[in-house]
């Protein structure tokens, strides 16, 4: 195949892709985690309680130049899997790839379980996959070239890439021993090489800062989470999850691993095959979730569609092989991308796990199975939510005199973004970065309390003498299902000294 209709084909493809999340923006409501980065558009900052800067900037400079819409959340991660397609066919025709690998990891990207729901959700997943395959990738066109500026421009991505997900942390430790162990060790003492990490300090540094003022909250984060979930992850679960991830095109993920390390043509590049092994092996270590791995992959996946390339020379192999492993892949798009209603989607996954029997993608957090996998169960409530939510401000007569509560940031962010169109106010909570926008004090003319939970609090019960449920989100395939909204009203004692009270006595929750 010609170089140009080459390009012209890895182009088609990548735009393809963005047009394929983009056609089913608006199947389900926006995800909770979506709206939250977006309410912390609304209050840009160097660092946040739970992720780094990066999700929130660029949520404040979506708002501020095509408005708040489904549509504006679902566009950024969207073109970011258009250029993963090119980024990873660039990547395997770095690692010596003719036409075919990079066809062939174009593909991958396009239709691979793993690559399907990061660039539809706007998330930092689908960021750190971009910044992992980034890294990876200027790392093999230094290793080609030699030349200084790919160690400079590693320094920019390395920073960037700290500002979404400090996740990338365990890359960037990992590159480096690989680099320590290899023959390419020199490297380190190479003046540029510093200059590299004096760029990504430079720009990490006001998250760095904001860490520093804020006691280190991603620690704590990580802390927390270690403490409620990941300490009753299996690793067993975890090998499990690397094969299935990329489901069938674990041929090439695997055979890229395998590939890196052992391959002839890929000898330059072993180190890179030990980065990979570190970080599987730390994270299972760890007990980290399976898809913390999700940046190796588009490397994995190009490195092993160079196998393939080598291995299959004659062309009806190779057009067997890429109908096989697109076939297999098409009918796993639902698990990814909601691409049906509700209704018809709760059908499609009855009898796939009839069929099939695995049930464990409709595991949710609480431990049971349920009709909708978690993340779309996440998407379903929110706009009826943000409706209750206006009947009860409604009926408050002295707007100045009110105070909306939500119990999680999910009921939070609904209230926050999709309230604006009915003019609610910015709610409360203490939930993720909440708790540092809640106010400490309130006035004392403050005498009517919205409180949206999933139950009515003793405390609140006992404060108030008028409370009457407004309404509760009935739409049983919700995560959110039951969630009420109450209208507190005629405190019988001070509220804003409760409220002090309340402030005073709570912890950080990171």
């Amino acid at each position: 195949m010609q170089a140009k209709h080459l390009k012209w084909l890895i182009l088609s493809l990548a735009l393809l892709k963005i047009a394929f999340h983009l056609y089913f923006y608006d199947m389900l409501e926006p995800h909770r985690d979506e709206l939250l980065y977006f309410s912390l558009g609304t209050h840009p900052a160097s660092g946040y309680a739970s992720v780094p800067p990066m999700v929130g900037i660029l949520a404040f400079l979506l708002t501020k130049t095509i408005g708040f819409s489904i549509f504006a959340i679902k566009i950024l991660p969207a073109i970011l899997g258009g250029v993963m397609v090119w980024l990873t066919a660039s990547t395997s025709k770095a690692l010596g790839g003719g036409w075919f690998a990079q066809v062939l990891a174009a593909l991958g990207i396009f239709v691979a379980p793993i690559f399907i729901r990061p660039f539809y959700l706007y998330q930092p997943v689908g960021f750190d996959i971009f910044f992992w395959t980034l890294i990876f990738y200027l790392t093999i066109r230094y290793l080609n070239t030699r030349r200084h500026s790919y160690l400079l421009f590693l320094g920019l991505a390395s920073g960037l890439a700290i500002l979404n997900k400090h996740l990338v942390v365990l890359q960037l430790g990992a590159l480096i021993v690989a680099f320590l162990l290899s023959s390419e060790r020199k490297v380190l003492t190479q003046k540029y090489f510093w200059y590299a990490l004096l760029i990504c300090f430079v720009i990490a540094l006001p998250n760095i800062i904001w860490q520093l003022n804020h006691g280190f909250s991603s620690i704590r984060h990580f802390n927390a989470l270690n403490k409620y979930q990941l300490v009753y992850l299996s690793r067993v679960n975890f090998l499990k999850e690397q094969l299935l991830m990329p489901g069938i095109f674990l041929l090439l993920t695997c055979a890229g691993l395998a590939a890196l390390l052992f391959f002839q043509k890929l000898r330059a590049y072993r180190l890179l095959g030990v980065t990979a092994l570190l970080v599987i092996g730390i994270l299972l270590v760890a007990k980290g979730k399976g898809y913390y791995t999700a940046g190796l992959f588009p490397l994995l996946t190009a490195a092993g569609a160079v196998w393939w390339e080598s291995f299959l020379k004659q062309w009806y192999y190779r057009l067997a092989l890429a109908g096989v492993l697109v076939g297999l892949s098409v009918f796993l798009i639902p698990i990814g991308l909601p691409i049906d209603s509700p209704k018809n989607l709760v059908a499609h996954f009855r009898k796939f796990t009839e069929k099939y029997g695995m049930d464990g993608m409709l595991r949710h957090e609480d431990g049971k199975i349920h009709s909708l996998p978690q993340d779309y169960a996440d998407m379903i409530g929110w706009e009826e939510l943000a409706k209750i939510t206006d009947a009860a401000y409604k009926q408050v007569p002295d707007k100045n005199n009110v105070l909306i509560y939500c119990e999680n940031y999910g009921q939070a962010s609904a209230v926050n973004i999709l309230g604006k169109k009915y003019g609610l106010p910015e709610p409360v909570s203490f939930s993720d970065n909440y708790y540092y926008w809640a106010p400490r004090e309130i006035p004392a003319t403050t005498d009517t309390f919205i409180y949206i939970n999933d139950e009515l609090g003793e405390d609140i019960n006992k404060l108030f003498t008028d409370i009457r449920l407004i309404g509760t989100i009935s739409d049983p395939l919700a995560r959110e299902h039951g969630t009420m909204v109450y209208l507190c009203q005629k405190p019988k004692a001070s509220f804003s000294q409760f409220w002090k009270e309340r402030v005073a006595g709570l912890e950080s929750p990171f």
